[in-house]
């Protein structure tokens, strides 16, 4: 039942800190002809061409209309905010084109799903078999035989046995094995880490505030996760776009995966980092090594996280403040006997 003393439109009750902007977007693509133009376009549009503007007249024959007066009168509508007009015709801008991208991902209306399929990869916790599902729009990496490193009871909700969770779009399935979805999943994941541990939304690059989520009982008996945070996780670190709210959630040590002291070690080491989509077999094999890193919470006041890096015999110690940035990396290496260390100079001093 309407309110008769209403006095905003639903669009603008529901706005909240979206915004006028929002509201006006809204309103402005509510329309089936609207969303056929930008469709439209969409299908004219070349990627690597340079002549995709669609003359008026090649526009409405496009779209199947049948008054030039009121197709024009959308079109208007459109132009300067989700179209543009130009010399040669008119052309997506690109608030059009990720409107329509959205649309062709699959979002939203697609229910895709992957039953969870064994891939050519073990658990790196117990050698179990390892199956790669897909469900509401992410993918599961999940453990057949252990508890993972994120259950049930984790704020990701995660079934039993998951090792990592991505937000992915339904397009990511086609014609792609599970093994290729493995390996999509990985470069897209570490994509988004890096974004966000650099304050870029990599949904609408807004701003990406982080923010430390400590367990302060934390509990993970050997081969279970912990019974109060469901994680493996002491500390897990949330990015969270101010704009759009687009946000991930992972482990301390994944902020150290592009530190060029990390880099610098895998590489002397032997770490291949480099691969590509019809390579899962290196992809897994860096999946097994980020695995192995662990963090501890050495502080809390001031807050020190202590990320380490082995490989080998060899471990690289990274120190973490309450930025999440590194003030410190100690490399320590074994000697011929096994005995002897060896540090390397810090990064920035201790404040």
């Amino acid at each position: 039942m309407v309110d008769p003393d209403a006095t905003e439109s639903p669009l603008e009750a529901a706005a909240g800190a979206a915004g006028p902007h929002a509201v006006d977007a809204f309103r402005l693509l509510s329309d089936e002809t609207r969303m056929a133009i930008l469709l439209a376009l969409w299908e004219a549009s070349d990627p690597e061409g340079t002549d995709d503007a669609l003359q008026f007249s090649e526009l409405y024959d496009r779209v199947g209309y049948d008054d030039t007066g009121n197709f024009n009168y959308h079109l208007g509508k459109l132009t300067g905010h989700f179209v543009a007009e130009t010399d040669e015709g008119y052309e997506l801008r690109n608030a059009g084109q990720k409107i329509v991208n959205a649309v062709i991902a699959g979002r939203g209306l697609g229910e895709r799903t992957l039953a969870p399929t064994e891939i050519d990869h073990a658990c790196h916790r117990c050698g179990g078999p390892v199956v790669l599902g897909y469900e509401d729009e992410y993918l599961y990496l999940r453990c057949t035989e252990c508890e993972g490193n994120i259950g049930p009871d984790s704020t990701e909700q995660a079934p039993r046995g998951t090792h990592m969770v991505w937000d992915f779009d339904p397009a990511g399935l086609a014609d792609r094995t599970p093994g290729e979805l493995f390996v999509a999943g990985t470069i897209e994941f570490v994509r988004e880490v890096g974004l966000l541990m650099r304050g870029v939304c990599p949904e609408c690059s807004g701003a990406a505030e982080a923010s430390l989520h400590v367990c302060e009982s934390h509990e993970a008996p050997p081969g279970e996760v912990c019974p109060d945070c469901g994680t493996r996780d002491t500390v897990r670190v949330s990015q969270t776009c101010s704009v759009c709210k687009h946000g991930a959630s992972f482990p301390a040590e994944a902020v150290v995966h592009d530190h060029p002291a990390v880099i610098a070690f895998c590489h002397e080491h032997g770490v291949d980092r480099t691969y590509d989509l019809d390579d899962p077999e290196t992809c897994g094999e860096l999946w097994e090594h980020f695995m192995t890193y662990e963090h501890e919470l050495v502080s809390e006041d001031p807050v020190r996280i202590r990320v380490s890096v082995p490989a080998g015999d060899d471990v690289l110690h990274l120190t973490l403040d309450g930025d999440l940035d590194v003030v410190d990396v100690t490399d320590d290496r074994a000697g011929a006997d096994g005995e002897a260390r060896r540090p390397r100079a810090t990064d920035a001093p201790e404040p």
